[in-house]
């Protein structure tokens, strides 16, 4: 009878240990990305989000119609403005934001640590070897706007990439608007395979006030960059800064 109860016992632990690891957070079995250094309004997944908080690869950031959220990755910086939202992933060159809504500033500190930015079909890279900070924008589904206020960066829509210059910003013409049905890293092998493409149409309302952008132009209209929300970026700027102080 004893030895009878011991063999029930040691089954039990054993299937104990079995399961345990079924419900352990699937944050703890990943690499930490990120930290919160300033939250106004800020959240990660569904919980609000203090400074200080630990920041994971595949995380859902977004912030209330008034807030801001600014994280590090290690020398790179990333502020999400009020009523925003993305997706962050580990990268080997540092980071890779998707952008789902709204507008996010960027730092990225020159050395070969970068965040890049994905906005619908549109891809941001600033450029290595200078220290560089900018804007982009989620207008709609069909118009990303890209300000670099410092350093330069490369925008890229299927096969067309234009060099967003020191002190301007470019209105894009996405190809497709993005439709998710599972959100992965844009750096994955098979990342298209997880979301559908509905087609923009010709770039023609980006031409308001002159003629129509005739259909197999550029997707790229430079416009004024005293209408990309201001030109200051006091928070990431002093994240910036912060990053080279000793």
């Amino acid at each position: 009878m004893k030895f009878t109860s011991l063999v029930v016992l040691v089954f039990f632990l054993l299937a104990a240990a079995c399961i345990a690891p079924v419900g352990t957070p699937a944050q703890s079995q990943t690499p930490a990305l990120g930290i919160v250094v300033m939250a106004d309004g800020g959240s990660i997944g569904s919980a609000g989000v203090t400074e200080g908080a630990t920041v994971y690869s595949g995380d859902y950031l977004s912030t209330s119609d008034n807030g801001t959220l600014l994280v590090r990755f290690g020398p790179l910086s990333l502020q999400l403005e009020g009523s925003s939202a993305a997706h962050v992933y580990d990268a080997p060159y540092g980071a890779v934001v998707e952008l789902n809504r709204g507008a996010v500033r960027y730092t990225t500190p020159g050395t070969q640590q970068n965040l890049i930015i994905v906005a619908s079909d549109v891809r941001v890279t600033p450029a290595l070897g200078m220290p560089d900070f900018g804007r982009v924008s989620l207008d709609n589904p069909c118009n990303v706007t890209v300000y670099s206020q410092r350093g330069t960066a490369n925008a890229l829509v299927g096969s067309e990439s234009h060099l967003v210059e020191e002190g301007k910003a470019y209105r894009i013409r996405a190809l497709n608007e993005v439709v998710y049905r599972q959100y992965v890293s844009p750096d994955v092998s098979d990342y298209h395979s997880h979301h559908q493409h509905h087609e923009c149409p010709a770039p023609v309302e980006m031409a308001k006030g002159k003629p129509p952008i005739a259909g197999g132009q550029s997707r790229f209209l430079l416009v004024s960059a005293v209408l990309i929300g201001g030109a200051t970026v006091f928070g990431v700027l002093e994240a910036w800064e912060s990053a080279w102080r000793p």
